[in-house]
């Protein structure tokens, strides 16, 4: 969340001050002047690349296996490329920045994959499509990692931009023996796209793809009156709410953020807050697909949908989704939140009875917490354990529609006047990705997720990483829980289409399905794991935990949970504050 800017910029002070500006002006936009390039904050705090004093003793040791690749004496990488915002010599080369580099030369270190050859991982044409002259119109993406950066793999990451491209790109791989993984934003676990150690795996992306006809985005009406949009499945949330939310329309489910491809959303097992939906994959209707052999199939039976829907790419590439729309004259988007006065059963059920309103049956629920009025359709909850204690603050970003708003809500409930215009900002505003260069915010969502937060110009991921000694876990789980309600009053007035989140650093995340009489068991055990973490020098749980509630549908054969209502225990972390990669891993397996 992007609530890190405040409080890391607050506990840094003047650390964050860049001292080289020139380079940085220049970065953006190959070499033109500071007022063509994206807007920035303060001036001489666009990137923390600070002068500092390297010891040639340190240069020395860091030669060999930071910048010279092969071993044979000379430097490969240490060289940034100003005109075109990426390192030179991309065929090994990488951005890896590592605290605390002065330049962003220093941050153009070797790839771990440099030589593979015989093999997927190091097939040229699969790499650098473009200049290789490859048989199939592509754009390499480098290689495959996961938004939350624990699946780093040496699989070239590879984005069709078209049927044909992709046609021909699966016949290259048969071809070669290779396997194709399909990927979407990159926020499926660890694994199930690739845990890289085939180094026959490829991994293919929509996030280029342009769709025929109606399969791009169209509006089909339906005779009971209802409508569906049909839609290009690489794109994200995003990219359809731009083209339906100023007809006042909305997919029944929806998540926290828009930074999710379409066509993993209904390969996976994703869900939002609503009290009366369940997994997005469950309001697709219709699927446009091609199968390992580059033919192209209609599915549109249900008992086929069945098994498409939370299919996890096994059965082939979902190119376009048709998706169930439902109209909302009137939307709330609102906080509550509260200090419980004790941690207990009672008054957490009261929080989401009465004070979130939450829309659940009583004969699901236990009988703590009273009655509610049951007027909020979707709610999304966040608990400060961390800094807490025994009165931990509570938060649960809601949603009201139609006939359940509040009378005195002062705030928009109808479309924004600038509806357009708010999506517009938000797609063309320009960013940087380590190592990509710059780009549209639209385009950084489309390829990998969430366009990482920025600190003086470094992701976020890559400070804290670099500041681990500081007692930072308390500060960030505060600040989480209290930017929420800013996010959230923001984008009412900018497009009020339910979403809050528009960029996220990589974070850690696991969830469990429990049983309702469950649910403040569940949350009891996240807080006490959560506490004695404290004492630990290892690792630090560091953002609030979080729950759902969601009314899943019988819709895949796949799906991980039987129909009925579920409470979705979620608990979410930086890893960048543990001392290593099993000090959290040990925690989130407790």
């Amino acid at each position: 969340m992007s609530c890190v800017l405040r409080v890391l910029t607050a506990s840094l002070g003047a650390g964050v001050v860049a001292a080289e500006a020139s380079p940085v002006a220049n970065q953006c936009s190959g070499g033109s002047a500071a007022a063509s390039c994206p807007s920035r904050g303060p001036q001489g705090v666009d990137l923390m690349q600070r002068s500092f004093v390297h010891s040639e003793l340190a240069i020395t040791e860091q030669l060999h296996g930071d910048y010279d690749c092969d071993g044979d004496g000379v430097q490969d990488c240490g060289k940034w490329d100003y005109g075109i915002g990426m390192c030179k010599n991309q065929a090994v080369c990488g951005h890896l920045y590592k605290f605390p580099d002065a330049t962003l030369d220093r941050s153009c270190r070797c790839r771990k994959c440099a030589s593979f050859p015989g093999t997927a991982f190091g097939d040229a044409m699969l790499k650098n499509p473009e200049q290789a002259g490859a048989p199939f119109n592509a754009m390499s993406w480098g290689l495959f990692k996961n938004w939350a950066d624990h699946m780093d793999t040496c699989a070239p990451w590879v984005m069709p931009r078209d049927d044909t491209a992709l046609q021909n790109l699966l016949a290259y791989a048969r071809g070669k023996g290779y396997k194709v993984r399909i990927s979407g934003a990159g926020h499926s676990a660890g694994g199930i796209v690739t845990d890289g150690q085939n180094r026959q795996v490829l991994v293919l992306s929509l996030a280029e793809y342009t769709a025929p006809g109606e399969w791009e985005f169209g509006i089909r009406d339906m005779p009971d009156g209802s409508k569906r949009a049909t839609v290009n499945a690489g794109w994200t949330q995003f990219h359809l709410y731009e083209k339906i939310r100023p007809l006042g329309f909305f997919v029944p489910a929806q998540t926290a953020g828009y930074f999710f491809s379409l066509g993993g959303i209904v390969a996976n097992s994703v869900h939002g807050g609503s009290y009366r939906a369940g997994f997005v994959h469950g309001y697709a209707t219709r699927m446009r697909v091609m199968l390992f052999d580059g033919s192209i199939k209609i599915i549109d039976t249900e008992e086929e949908m069945r098994y498409w829907r939370c299919s996890f790419g096994l059965h082939g590439i979902i190119l376009g989704v048709e998706m169930q729309l439902e109209q909302r004259e009137q939307l709330q988007m609102y906080v509550a939140k509260d200090k419980m006065s004790a941690w207990n059963a009672e008054e957490f059920w009261k929080f989401i009875k009465q004070t979130a309103e939450a829309d659940l049956p009583a004969e699901v629920l236990p009988a703590e917490g009273g009655q509610g009025s049951r007027k909020s359709w979707n709610g999304e909850f966040f608990v400060d354990f961390i800094n807490g204690g025994e009165t931990p603050q509570v938060i649960s970003y809601s949603q009201k529609a139609n006939h359940s708003i509040d009378p005195d809500f002062d705030g928009e409930l109808g479309i924004p006047e600038k509806v357009h215009e708010g999506y517009a900002y938000m797609k063309n505003k320009r960013v940087a990705e380590d190592g990509r260069g710059w780009m549209t915010w639209g385009e950084a969502a489309r390829r990998d997720g969430a366009p990482p937060i920025k600190i003086a110009g470094v992701d976020v991921n890559d400070m804290l990483d670099g500041i681990k000694a500081l007692p930072l876990a308390g500060l960030l789980s505060k600040a989480a829980v209290e930017e929420i309600p800013g996010f959230v009053g923001r984008m009412s007035k900018r497009v009020n289409d339910g979403f809050f989140l528009t960029y996220s650093p990589a974070a850690l995340a696991a969830a469990y399905f429990v049983e309702p009489s469950k649910a403040f068991a569940a949350m009891d055990y996240l807080r006490k794991v959560q506490l004695e973490s404290k004492k630990s020098k290892d690792f630090v749980w560091n953002l609030p935990g979080e729950f759902r509630f969601l009314n899943v549908q019988d819709s895949a054969v796949l799906q991980p949970v039987k129909a009925g209502i579920w409470f979705n225990a979620q608990m979410i972390s930086f890893p960048d504050l543990a001392k290593n990669d099993q000090a959290w891993k040990r925690d989130f397996k407790k």
